[in-house]
């Protein structure tokens, strides 16, 4: 059975967060707002030449982890597999469409900030 993976699983991101919903917005509204600094860092170390593997690797995880914990799946899923190409020494094309898939993920989480959070209710208590 294949698990469709959401722009943002709500229920992930209030799990890492003991249930609070002001805390888990935050979090997920900071990783959102670190993503064009990071596309634009990731864009840098491909085109340097010759690229920066290893940097696109740590951003990468970075990418992976974050989101991961935050319930962040498209994202954290593309990243994950990007970070997974850059360890096996993949072939540049084959970067660069792990690239491409990481760039249309981060364009679909970025789409619509608040269509994850409607109808969920704000305030609670707890910590990350």
């Amino acid at each position: 059975m294949d698990i469709a993976l959401v722009p943002l699983n709500i229920e992930t991101a209030l799990a890492a967060c003991r249930g609070d919903p002001d805390l888990a917005r935050a979090l997920v509204e900071q990783y959102r707002a670190s993503l064009p600094e990071e596309r634009t860092a990731l864009a840098r170390a491909v085109a340097a030449a010759p690229p920066d593997w290893a940097d696109v690797g740590r951003r990468a995880h970075r990418l992976q982890s974050g989101g991961a914990y935050l319930g962040i799946e498209r994202v954290a899923a593309a990243a994950g597999a990007l970070e997974t190409g850059v360890l096996a020494g993949a072939a540049p094309d084959e970067l660069t469409a792990a690239g491409r898939a990481l760039d249309r993920a981060i364009d679909e989480f970025l789409a619509d900030p608040e269509a994850e959070w409607a109808g969920r209710p704000r305030g609670g208590a707890g910590g990350c």
